[in-house]
């Protein structure tokens, strides 16, 4: 018999969380049971407003799945397991999910005047924790240095912008080339998808 696998209809709701932000959502005493595709499904999370909304969809949903299919002796569904995500970092991802600071990440994200790309760059770094909201995203805005498609390039920017290709007796002019220039220079910042980062 093959299993049909329900996705939550889309009407999206919250523009500051990206499209394609979801959870594969069930339970442990489904999963227990050995029935947790039956009513396991991906949840869009555009389509909430706030992690309070979203938990209270998965109270209600678990409940309609308790009158239509009771698990056996007396088990209810109550307690969350959610087996796949995609769509935000990886450093969120528990099968117990606490969507607050979710929530708030995705807030900060669409508020913070970086393109998504950005703030993904920053969290691959791996320097700051992502659930650490506040700090993750005051550290970008203090941080974040441009995108150049090298570390040459960004090195010559650095030295235009500091006013130091007119001043021949400091760096760079004291390194051999712009490869020794951008190496220098890198010791104090962090490259990730051609977006740089100085270290704080």
């Amino acid at each position: 018999m093959e299993t049909l696998v329900k996705t939550t209809p889309k009407t999206r709701t919250n523009s500051a969380i990206p499209e394609d932000a979801a959870i594969f959502l069930t339970d442990y005493a489904s999963y227990n049971d050995g029935s947790q595709f039956e009513f396991g499904h991906w949840v869009s999370l555009d389509q909430f407003n706030d992690a309070d909304e979203l938990n209270a969809y998965i109270a209600k949903h678990f409940k309609e799945a308790d009158k239509k299919s009771p698990l056996g002796f007396g088990s209810i569904r109550e307690e969350i397991m959610i087996t796949d995500f995609e769509g935000f970092p990886a450093a969120f991802y528990d099968e117990c999910m606490d969507f607050e600071p979710l929530f708030e990440y995705f807030e900060r994200a669409s508020s913070c005047g970086y393109d998504l790309e950005i703030v993904e760059a920053f969290t691959k770094l791996g320097n700051y924790k992502v659930e650490d909201v506040n700090e993750f995203f005051d550290a970008l805005e203090e941080s974040y240095s441009g995108e150049f498609s090298n570390d040459e390039d960004f090195a010559y920017d650095m030295a235009d912008q500091c006013g130091q290709l007119e001043e021949k007796t400091s760096w760079p002019y004291t390194c051999i080339d712009w490869k020794q220039a951008a190496r220098e220079l890198m010791y104090d910042y962090y490259e990730q998808d051609g977006h740089y980062f100085r270290a704080i």
